[in-house]
């Protein structure tokens, strides 16, 4: 729908997303109670994953996007729904929905 409309281009966009902005601790209690688990989690320091980084290729890769992690990435999709107001964006709660079903 935006890359087939001549207004869009030449602009920057944020792609639709759900305004509801969670935490971790509320998305992993939202999938646990869709998927039917308990909601346990832990979180890892960075010291860690940086010393599990020197044996584990895939303990690296994951280290290497903690940075990304430092800030909260927000994204504004107001002007995204402004220009196509009749765009249904999916919830987190009801993405989970359709990924269990699957």
């Amino acid at each position: 729908m935006l890359g087939n409309t001549p207004g869009a281009f030449g602009q920057t966009w944020h792609l639709p997303c759900c305004d509801d902005r969670p935490t971790y601790k509320t998305f992993v209690t939202m999938a646990s109670r869709i998927f039917d688990r308990s909601p346990g989690y832990s979180v890892i320091g960075k010291w860690p994953l940086i010393i599990a980084g020197i044996f584990s290729k895939k303990v690296r890769e994951i280290r290497e996007l903690l940075p990304r992690y430092e800030q909260d990435n927000l994204f504004d999709s107001g002007k995204f729904k402004r220009y196509f107001p009749e765009f249904s964006v999916t919830t987190y709660e009801e993405g989970l929905e359709l990924i269990r079903k699957e």
